[in-house]
């Protein structure tokens, strides 16, 4: 069948068209001028084509590339759908106000398939790009030393991985288990993870993260093969949002753990310095697999050799332990707390952005300042400089990593130093 709505336009497509790119591009304005035009040039031979007489593979021919394009600009797929939508709007806009509806049934015709055609560019898109993550996450799991109950979620990104294979050769059969309480997780979470995780609102959060997992798995299985592919991209999301969320909250609770079984400081209750690497390294892997940021502080009392000095070293060691009672107080059981050398300590908050991560620390530095010690019918006041990073693991890790990182804390905690102590600086 060949098309034509040519009777819409005037001498040329360019009125349309600056309609069109001012009010409904997505993010036109942050492109270069160069990718700018790219897009503009994109949809005036798209309008090129619907002016003059066209077959339908012709225009999906321009909007496949289009799609391809904006995947390259990172353009999100429902920005994409939002500008499809609004050029057919504008078009069917057009038709009313010259009453030519004849030819409305025929756009709504053609761009159903627009949708299911640029749909399936990006859902071909995503599980690619889905699969090299998983692959990365699953490899950073594998490296881990020690796994304790991570190697169960190794297991379901084992599955969600088979969930993007069997989308992408649209393969029914054979498909990855559907029924939470067979799937290999499912079956540790109904047994042995009752014991583990001891938290019953933890637990129950967890099953239900995993039960939504499946139950928008069973959907993109009733949808495979067909065209509703933007459906398939929806649920697909969804499987890997909360496929992270589970990673997440296993890998709080496996550090909780692991702040049980660390050898800890005598002398103030925090983690060893021993095992600072190790405990990096984890954090970093785990990150990886869950996508999440963490932060990472290096934490100095002010002034600490004045206060040995003044009132001895007794007097020292109770501000360092009263240093990380204070932090315990507003740090989570999942957070890690390592005394590095002397008055110096390393935070490390898991799952955390930059933003939260500067407001425990401020409470931290503040309630601090603010603790009290009596020694010998004196009181003692201390501070804290603290430098702190956001860690947002994009490669594969590397012993250096752990070295590289504290010293750009450090280089924070200089700076917090030298703008008078008792503060935050972050990068």
């Amino acid at each position: 069948m060949t098309y034509s709505f040519s009777n819409i336009f005037h001498s040329d497509c360019e009125e349309i068209l600056d309609e069109f790119i001012d009010k409904y591009t997505s993010c036109v304005n942050t492109y270069s001028d160069e990718k700018a035009f790219v897009v503009r040039d994109y949809y005036k031979e798209i309008l090129t084509i619907l002016k003059s007489g066209f077959k339908k593979d012709e225009l999906l021919s321009m909007f496949e590339k289009l799609a391809k394009y904006k995947i390259s600009l990172d353009v999100p797929y429902i920005l994409m759908v939002n500008e499809i939508n609004a050029l057919k709007n504008v078009l069917i806009g057009k038709m009313s106000e010259q009453e030519i509806s004849s030819s409305i049934m025929h756009v709504l015709s053609l761009f159903k398939d627009i949708n299911n055609k640029v749909a399936h560019i990006y859902l071909n898109e995503y599980v690619n790009e889905l699969l090299r993550l998983n692959t990365l996450r699953i490899t950073s799991l594998s490296d881990l030393l020690e796994k304790n109950i991570i190697s169960h979620y190794e297991s379901h990104l084992l599955w969600l991985t088979k969930l993007a294979r069997h989308i992408k050769d649209e393969d029914i059969e054979n498909f990855p288990q559907l029924d939470d309480k067979l799937c290999d997780f499912g079956k540790w979470l109904q047994t042995d993870a009752k014991n583990v995780i001891q938290n019953n609102s933890k637990y129950k959060t967890i099953d239900a993260l995993h039960n939504n997992l499946h139950l928008f798995a069973k959907k993109i299985h009733s949808h495979l093969g067909d065209s509703e592919h933007h459906i398939q991209i929806t649920y697909l999301e969804k499987c890997e949002l909360i496929s992270l969320s589970i990673g997440t909250e296993l890998a709080l609770i496996d550090n909780v753990i692991m702040n049980k079984r660390v050898t800890k400081d005598t002398l103030t209750g925090a983690l060893n310095r021993n095992g600072l690497r190790n405990v990096f390294e984890s954090q970093y892997e785990l990150s990886l697999a869950t996508s999440n940021p963490f932060v990472l502080a290096v934490c100095d009392l002010d002034l600490f050799k004045k206060i040995n000095d003044t009132h001895g070293h007794v007097a020292g060691d109770k501000v360092l332990k009263s240093f990380v009672d204070v932090a315990k107080k507003y740090i989570r059981n999942s957070d890690l707390i390592i005394r590095y050398g002397g008055e110096e300590f390393v935070i490390i908050l898991p799952a955390v952005s930059k933003v939260k991560g500067l407001e425990v620390l401020e409470k931290i530095c503040r309630n601090f300042e603010k603790t009290t010690l009596e020694f010998e019918g004196k009181d003692l006041n201390a501070t804290v400089s603290i430098g702190m990073i956001e860690v947002k693991p994009e490669k594969a890790f590397k012993s250096s990593f752990i070295d590289e990182y504290i010293m750009i804390a450090d280089q924070k905690l200089y700076t917090a130093k030298h703008s008078g102590r008792n503060r935050v600086e972050c990068s």
